[in-house]
């Protein structure tokens, strides 16, 4: 039965359409695809006194699964939607952030009169705030599996309203996104709440990614000022317990500067839950060498609801660099490990065989090598398979000159 308050309309954007085409020596099928499946939820504000709408995207596997997801809440959404979908798959498959709930808070009419979006997100940002926090968010978690872990994106006026729930409420939200936000005249006001806050008791730990458009740098000065002198106060005192970055867009209009703060901005306030990657030995060894990748992997599991063991690609990149920066018994005890954790891992056998080669156990070397090879043509792609092969026919090579 439909709630008085809330009536879902299902809209199925995933949908396929097979056209055969005439053509001369072949026929040609084209399919029309969309980005994914949605939902439209309509709901009757009593906060807001009118019709609302928002756009709900789940992750691909959310049916199939009962896990629970962190939720990236869009302002200005019917904006933002469709491009946000696009980037966090991108991210996702890199393993940058993890897999989202993605709601977009739209405007009323089709982008949102002027009028309204000064009302909402300015004028009455306080009345707006609540609506977002007892009617969108408390739909949201009592209809889907979330986490707690909420992202906050805005663009402009809505970065502005991001940067104010920082400063006013910031348990709303764990991470916030402001591109090239309009905090001019506001600027002190927002740093000042956001340090106290930041100073209270069991302050939980913030990111915020700020950005700005060259074009408002040249036309928009007020602005500018606005972010210059945030960033500056920021710098000089950062609050305790708030990881933020800021970030300048040469070659960027405030039209469209959205877009390019979507990807790093989200990778910023994820980068809890991505690998860490060393170069070298003296970052690995500043990062704490193994007990602070334990260390990591623990956090992260904590935040993201998952298990703390840390992931075979990680080691295997470790051992890499170990064995590259000549560190051989790391390298070689790390690789045992993993041929012994990860039994059919192609790579970390082949890791192994090159290690026991620069020991110059030749005889090991090819036995390594050739399981590589063998576990290779089960489980990993050609191109890496005639890597593995190519390792195994220098070795014997070597040894038969």
């Amino acid at each position: 039965m439909e709630s008085h308050m809330l009536k879902i309309l299902k809209t199925y954007l995933l949908m396929t359409a097979c056209i055969t085409l005439p053509a001369t020596a072949s026929n040609v099928v084209e399919e029309i695809r969309t980005i994914g499946e949605a939902s439209r939820i309509h709901i009757d504000s009593k906060v807001l006194q009118e019709n609302r709408n928002l756009l709900v995207h789940l992750p691909d596997n959310y049916t199939q699964s009962n896990k629970r997801y962190p939720v990236l809440y869009l302002l200005d959404g019917e904006r933002h939607f469709n491009h946000a979908i696009i980037a966090t798959q991108i991210l996702q498959e890199q393993q940058r952030v993890p897999e989202l709930i993605i709601v977009a808070i739209t405007n009323t009419g089709a982008w949102g009169s002027d009028n309204s979006r000064q009302r909402d997100l300015g004028i009455k940002k306080e009345r707006f705030t609540q609506y977002i926090e007892n009617e969108v968010m408390s739909y949201v978690n009592n209809n889907y599996r979330t986490t707690g872990l909420n992202t906050l994106f805005g663009h402009s006026l809505a970065g502005y309203f991001s940067a104010s729930l920082l400063a006013t409420q910031p348990e709303l939200f764990k991470n916030y996104i402001a591109a090239s936000p309009v905090i001019q005249d506001e600027e002190l006001d927002i740093y000042k709440n956001i340090l106290s806050n930041s100073k209270a008791k069991n302050t939980a730990e913030k990111s915020l990614y700020l950005s700005l458009a060259s074009e408002d740098e040249a036309r928009r000065k007020a602005v500018t000022d606005a972010i210059n002198n945030f960033v500056q106060l920021l710098t000089e005192q950062p609050p305790e317990k708030l990881n933020w970055h800021y970030e300048f867009f040469d070659n960027q209009t405030h039209g469209s500067i959205y877009f390019p703060t979507f990807f790093p901005g989200m990778t910023y306030v994820f980068k809890s839950y991505q690998a860490p990657h060393f170069s070298n030995y003296k970052q690995y060894s500043d990062f704490g060498g193994m007990q602070g990748l334990k260390a990591h992997y623990k956090k992260r599991a904590e935040i993201y609801g998952l298990d703390n063991n840390i992931p075979e690609n990680t080691l295997l990149n470790l051992a890499s660099m170990l064995f590259n920066e000549e560190k051989t018994e790391a390298a070689l005890n790390l690789y045992q490990k993993l041929t012994n954790d990860f039994p059919e891992s192609a790579r970390s056998f082949s890791g192994l065989g090159q290690v026991y080669h620069s020991m110059k156990q030749y005889d090991k070397s090819i036995i390594a090598h050739q399981a590589a090879v063998k576990l290779g043509e089960k489980h990993s792609p050609a191109w890496r398979n005639r890597q593995f092969q190519s390792r195994l026919d220098r070795m014997k090579k070597e040894l038969n000159d």
